[in-house]
């Protein structure tokens, strides 16, 4: 190979493979972290069931974090008269 051969075949590398590994690796760490989150989600549930929380409890506390139904600003902080 000749240097005019090495630049075509790198270009053609950083044009084309690099965004496709870029693409993959993103692909693949997306979906190790839904895998690790939803394990981490499992080990809690059986965590609070070893400890003899009920199912409604259990539902509350994963429920909390989610944003259920919203307090108007009012309720939170009251005017004060």
């Amino acid at each position: 190979m000749d240097d005019f051969d090495v630049i075509g075949f790198t270009a053609i590398i950083c044009l084309f493979g690099l965004p496709f590994v870029c693409g993959v690796t993103a692909i693949i760490s997306r979906a190790w972290v839904k895998i690790s989150c939803h394990q981490k989600e499992i080990d809690l549930k059986h965590h609070m069931l070893a400890s003899g929380m009920s199912a409604d409890e259990i539902e509350r506390v994963l429920n909390a974090g989610k944003g259920g139904e919203k307090e108007s600003p009012s309720e939170v902080w009251p005017e004060q008269s």
